[in-house]
């Protein structure tokens, strides 16, 4: 393990101080979560998910070797976990649009969008991109949505990616790219008004 800190902190909980597990938990909080949130699509299914997957990861700790980074492991945990409650409920609600971030998708990476004006043409336009690509994103399945949110939002490696998936670097990017063609021809349907 590469981060000083984190060990200490892994020696810390593996003997018994419970409150070094929220220290360690903590630099990882927002991504892990939002990680749950887009495949559980809710918050309430998201809070719940995400609270199996930090009692999973405290009950794992003893197992983590220190092969992978330990964000890396309890990303790994928490869509495992998203996943599975996917795959037990299977229900769908919609993905608010306000929750999505401003990204081009159009050209199949993202990229930040800085130009837009505050005129109302303007806002309209934007509130139908955005709901353009709440409805592409909740086209794709579970795991493809996971991994183009893990690499065009999170950040994440393909390797890490791959890691968290339980799959190869080599899935993580073929399912990316058919996942990023889904999207692209979904959001080019919907600005040539077909």
């Amino acid at each position: 393990m590469a981060n000083p800190n984190e060990s200490a902190l892994l020696a810390r909980v593996r003997g018994g101080d419970l409150s070094a597990f929220e220290d360690l938990t903590r630099p990882y909080e927002g991504r892990v979560y939002q990680a749950v949130l887009r495949i559980t699509r809710n918050e309430s299914d998201a809070a719940d998910v995400y609270q199996t997957a930090m009692m999973a990861a405290f009950e794992k700790l003893d197992g983590f070797r220190g092969d992978a980074a330990f964000g890396t492991w309890l990303y790994q945990i928490a869509v495992n976990a998203a996943l599975m409650h996917q795959r037990a409920a299977r229900h769908n609600p919609v993905v608010a649009e306000e929750d999505l971030p401003e990204f081009n998708w159009m050209g199949g990476y993202a990229q930040p969008v800085h130009d837009w004006t505050d005129s109302a043409e303007d806002q309209l336009s934007r509130s139908e991109l955005r709901r353009a690509l709440a409805d592409a994103l909740e086209s794709l399945p579970d795991l493809e949505r996971a991994i183009v949110w893990s690499k065009d939002v999170a950040g994440m490696s393909h390797s890490q990616i791959a890691t968290a998936t339980d799959s190869t670097v080599l899935a993580v990017r073929t399912r990316l790219h058919r996942a990023r063609l889904r999207l692209r021809e979904r959001l080019a349907r919907h600005s040539g008004g077909a």
